[in-house]
């Protein structure tokens, strides 16, 4: 498991930029299509799957696809996040997800 990565359980996930960009990185086609994302999810973050993460911190803002925005660090695959975040923590529920951001405030 990446050293980045904390799973407390199926339901709360603990992720840093750098594992959010490792993340990212399967937003792209051909790692979907060849489902190369299944084995990495299955090995690394049990009980998620990747529409869990990118597609609902991009919904709740946190996530920006190809944004112009200043102070924004890039991801991967024109995905990016404000500079100031430093790892945030998803947590899953029966009616939605939970997404607490912890930023340094010096930014």
């Amino acid at each position: 498991m990446w050293d980045a990565v904390q799973v407390m359980s199926t339901s709360e996930l603990r992720l840093d930029v750098e594992a959010l960009t490792i993340i990212a990185g399967y937003a792209h086609w051909i790692p979907i299509t060849q489902g190369l994302h299944l084995d990495f999810f299955q090995e690394n973050y049990p009980g998620w799957e990747w529409n869990d993460i990118i597609p609902v911190l991009i919904k709740k803002g946190v996530v920006k696809i190809n944004s112009k925005e200043p102070n924004q660090r890039q991801l991967s695959q024109g995905l990016s996040i404000a500079d100031a975040v430093e790892s945030l923590l998803i947590k899953g529920f029966k009616h939605g997800t939970k997404v607490t951001i912890h930023a340094n405030v010096n930014d």
